[in-house]
């Protein structure tokens, strides 16, 4: 057997069709009606306060690697009944500081030196597309951007690292020679050319995947996610894997098994 990325897309296609109708359809469908959402919030208020509180979320959470606390929500209702949209007063400003801890003032404070919510989320993604980043880290400045318009952006966590090097979609996708599969740049660029290649005009919900990598990136996740269908985790489940003779994992372990 051998791995034909040619062929592994056309699968990854039928997968999408079938996650879409199989058991976790509806949150997955949900997950792109607020990507949609939030696309347009920014377009709408540049300002939202929406916005603002993702964004004090990530840098409280530290990209995500902390939880929040169980009173955020009450402690950010407090703020919002407070200060509302005037929230580049002096005081809101150290409220801000209060809510997500001292050590992250200097963020605060880059965050609110811009004239608006909209200008920090296009410089934003200006720095992340020459390898930078400000306020937040390198996890959520992608699912941040992602999640407010900007698709190209590919949060890249454990469960699509895996899935993009075991599919074969890095083997497949990436710069030869110049690529580093531990590189989390070199892996969002292989799915964005994986989408742009082999997922131009496949349209989900009115999305072109080939033009959308981080709408790509929830079904990746979905597929491998504890929480979800779990089947590409540390331990894959090759047995029940709907990629099962298609991924280059799977061919190699198979031709493996057989010369044995």
């Amino acid at each position: 057997m051998e791995f034909d990325i040619s062929i592994f897309a056309k699968r990854f296609k039928e997968v999408i069709f079938w996650m879409l109708k199989d058991k976790y359809g509806k949150e997955i469908k949900e997950d792109l009606r607020k990507l949609r959402k939030r696309k347009e919030s920014l377009l709408k208020d540049p300002d939202d306060l929406e916005v603002l509180k993702e964004i004090i979320k990530i840098i409280k959470t530290n990209s995500w690697r902390l939880r929040l606390s169980k009173n955020f929500e009450k402690k950010w209702l407090d703020f919002v009944t407070r200060h509302g949209k005037n929230f580049r007063t002096k005081e809101a400003m150290e409220d801000l500081i209060k809510l997500v801890g001292k050590r992250r003032k200097e963020s605060i404070k880059k965050l609110l030196s811009y004239p608006t919510l909209r200008d920090f989320t296009k410089n934003l993604y200006k720095l992340a597309k020459e390898g930078k980043t400000e306020v937040i880290g390198e996890k959520g400045r992608d699912d941040y951007l992602r999640d407010f318009g900007y698709w190209d952006r590919v949060p890249m966590d454990r469960h699509e690292m895996r899935f993009i090097i075991r599919s074969g979609i890095y083997h497949a996708c990436s710069t030869p020679y110049k690529s580093d599969p531990l590189n989390k740049e070199d892996l969002q660029n292989s799915l964005v050319n994986f989408c742009t290649r082999y997922l131009s005009g496949f349209i989900i919900d009115e999305i072109d995947l080939g033009k959308a990598p981080g709408v790509v990136d929830i079904f990746i996740w979905s597929f491998s996610a504890e929480n979800r269908y779990n089947i590409c985790r540390a331990t894959p489940k090759c047995d029940i894997c709907k990629f099962k003779g298609f991924c280059l994992y799977s061919i190699l372990k198979e031709n493996t098994r057989r010369q044995i």
